[in-house]
C-alpha cells in the first residue's frame, strides 16, 4: 500500500453514500483508523484515467477521512 493525497482522489458527494455504512465506520468494534488502514480490505484505485483517480472500493472511507481532516489515504492501485 502507498499513501495518496486526498487531492489527487475524486471525493464522492454525501449523497452518493450510504447513511448506515458511512454510520458503521463511524460506530463500528473498529476504530475509522484501523479500518482506513486495513490491509484485508484496503482502498482501491483506479489509475488509468489520470487524476483525480477514481475509487473502485472504498468510497465512505475516502469520504470519512476527507471529512475528518486527513490530507492523505493508505491505497492499493488496480
Amino acid at each position: 500500500m502507498e499513501n495518496v493525497s486526498l487531492s489527487d482522489i475524486r471525493i464522492p458527494s454525501r449523497d452518493e453514500l450510504s447513511s448506515s455504512r458511512l454510520s458503521s465506520l463511524e460506530n463500528g468494534y473498529d476504530s475509522f483508523e484501523t479500518q482506513l488502514n486495513s490491509s484485508s480490505d484496503p482502498i482501491a484505485l483506479d489509475r488509468s484515467g489520470g487524476r483525480p483517480y477514481r475509487i473502485i472500493n472504498g468510497r465512505h472511507r475516502v469520504y470519512l477521512a476527507y471529512q475528518k481532516g486527513y490530507s492523505s489515504v493508505p491505497v492499493v492501485f488496480t
